[in-house]
């Protein structure tokens, strides 16, 4: 790995962990609320003993760490150990003025600044000390999927915050962690969702010439051979984003009116793909992409 990436890495590791240390100290303690995963144990943990909510997060993450080391990758194992020890500190000297006035508003930024924060460390190919790193083990030892793991996690920790705070803070709390779910998938797929298109047509050709020349978009065709009819067709296949689906289908259907076509929404795209749209103002044209025929 080049030593620029890892400054990039290290850089937004320390301001994610930022961001989670203030939703902490600012809106979720302050208002009774826990977090989700080991941090919402920890500020549990922390309502009966006078050790700090750093001190416990580290704490609770080293057995995890040790049980999960031989799954995991060096590059996950150091960034988590890095974005942990920064919370610990950070937890302790981050902790500026604290928001009272309003517990939903609280939950909402305390989840906001949760979610953003772990999101970008995710997506630095680390972890923010959440219960992911359990589900990773589990998903790959049993089977178990990472989305069951949080969710029987996060459901025993709003029931022991209903205990120990009440049934209205537990509620609170409920939004803050539904919130921080929505800002790390947020974080992770981006503003400009990519969608995939898949088109069945009699004008494949015309179609093709369209959305390469008017829409700047590569496109591969994938012969097909039709089920009921057996004649063989060309299937275009085309990833837009989000604000050029709508011109996508004005293209298609002004074309061919009967052509068959699915949208589904794509969590990430590698290789050549240009962040262009016919939107922009001055929209250069897009080099062209390599084209199957």
């Amino acid at each position: 790995m080049k030593v620029k990436e890892v400054g990039r890495d290290i850089i937004l590791i320390i301001l994610s962990s930022i961001f989670i240390a203030l939703a902490v100290n600012v809106f979720i303690m302050p208002n009774h609320l826990v977090s989700g995963g080991i941090s919402g144990l920890a500020i549990m943990t922390n309502h009966f003993t006078a050790w700090s909510v750093g001190l416990l997060i580290t704490l609770y993450n080293i057995p995890i760490m040790i049980w999960a080391r031989k799954e995991l990758n060096i590059r996950f194992i150091t960034y988590t150990i890095l974005a942990i020890s920064l919370q610990s500190i950070l937890l302790e000297y981050v902790n500026p003025t604290t928001y009272t006035n309003d517990p939903l508003l609280a939950s909402i930024f305390g989840g906001i600044l949760m979610g953003v924060g772990g999101g970008i460390i995710i997506r630095q190919s680390g972890s923010s000390g959440r219960i992911d790193v359990v589900g990773i083990v589990l998903r790959k030892r049993l089977g178990i999927s990472i989305g069951t793991v949080s969710s029987l996690s996060n459901l025993f920790i709003i029931g022991m915050a209903a205990l120990i705070f009440g049934l209205e803070p537990a509620m609170y709390s409920i939004i803050s962690i539904l919130v921080s779910g929505l800002s790390v998938d947020l974080v992770l797929k981006g503003l400009n969702t990519k969608l995939t298109a898949m088109i069945v047509s009699n004008y494949s050709h015309e179609i093709k010439d369209a959305i390469m020349n008017q829409l700047n978009r590569g496109v591969t065709l994938m012969h097909g051979r039709g089920g009921f009819q057996q004649i063989d067709k060309d299937v275009i296949f085309c990833v837009v984003n989000q604000f050029e689906l709508a011109r996508l289908k004005d293209l298609v259907l002004s074309i061919d009116a009967h052509a068959f076509m699915t949208i589904s929404e794509t969590t990430e795209v590698l290789g050549r793909f240009t962040e262009h749209s016919f939107l922009w103002k001055n929209n250069m044209q897009a080099p062209p992409e390599i084209i199957k025929e």
